[in-house]
């Protein structure tokens, strides 16, 4: 899919046909691509980026930046994760990805493209439409956090220990994420980018906000740790308590336990096993012996 600069207000308009006019931003396939690499210097390098896009990156040349972005997924639903690579000049921006969301992505925002002077410009305001609704996201992410820490509070339940997991992997993301982008807008604002973008002034608050939402990112990660040891300091004094509870109990049968084992010996000469009242002797004993310990027990405050 091509695009053109609409010359009245700098907005991108689709365009079935460019004419003879080069256009100013295009989606293409990696098939059509290889259509036209000769025509790009640097196409080979563009080619190995598209085997397996991991992260984002940018590499600067001659006349050209090549690099690739990953969008890491954003919402409780699975939808796509887009990742493509780009390809900048002076005249012209192009992306390449095969999925087809990429273009869906874009005709939903074309009317957020406004007053571009450049291809630059353009990548720009892609990126930052890129992070444009990640305050919300983490804001969600934190009252999530919120509800864990008022649920481990009070109890806990079963499921909160893959919560954090969950919660914790996505921070280290986009972590990441906010990381490789701040290093992006550190490279377009270098010496090395000034041919090819010299709105530098835009790219450095591009940087700037990367690196906010990294220092948000960082706070919910402590944040995430903080909730993982409450949780497990209840789990720790729930386990002492049960252990406590048999330590009582394992206590409070071990005179008894001994009592039946020395008069179960069955000696030939044990005074008690002819004697009338022996049997009832040991019961009274061992209720003696039940209530102190009881006694005992309440005054030290063990239950």
């Amino acid at each position: 899919m091509q695009y053109l600069i609409d010359s009245k207000d700098g907005s991108l308009q689709a365009a079935q046909n460019c004419n003879d006019k080069e256009p100013f931003f295009t989606v293409m396939s990696t098939a059509e691509f290889h259509e036209c690499k000769e025509q790009l210097p640097y196409y080979k390098e563009l080619l190995n980026c598209l085997g397996s896009i991991r992260y984002c990156k940018v590499e600067v040349f001659k006349n050209c930046i090549i690099g690739t972005l990953r969008l890491p997924q954003k919402s409780e639903q699975r939808s796509p994760q887009l990742s493509f690579s780009f390809y900048l000049t002076g005249q012209s921006l192009l992306f390449v990805e095969d999925v087809g969301d990429l273009k869906l992505w874009v005709d939903k925002r074309i009317s957020m493209f406004q007053e571009l002077n450049s291809p630059a410009q353009l990548l720009l305001q892609f990126m930052e439409q890129m992070i444009e609704d990640d305050v919300l996201y983490l804001s969600h992410i934190e009252s999530e956090a919120e509800k864990m820490e008022e649920t481990i509070s009070s109890g806990g339940s079963a499921d909160i220990f893959p919560m954090l997991t969950k919660h914790r992997q996505k921070l280290s993301e986009l972590n990441a994420y906010y990381e490789q982008l701040t290093d992006i807008g550190e490279l377009f604002q270098s010496r090395a980018c000034s041919s090819l973008a010299d709105d530098t002034g835009d790219w450095e608050k591009f940087t700037h906000r990367a690196e906010r939402l990294q220092n948000h990112v960082e706070l919910l990660r402590e944040n995430m740790l903080q909730l993982r040891e409450l949780y497990q300091s209840k789990q720790d004094a729930q386990q002492n308590k049960i252990m406590g509870i048999l330590t009582i109990v394992t206590t409070f049968f071990l005179p008894l336990t001994l009592l039946t084992g020395w008069y179960g010996m069955n000696f030939a000469y044990m005074p008690e096993l002819k004697w009338r009242y022996g049997y009832l002797s040991v019961i009274i004993v061992s209720l003696v012996i039940a209530i102190g310990e009881i006694i005992y027990f309440k005054k030290k405050k063990f239950f």
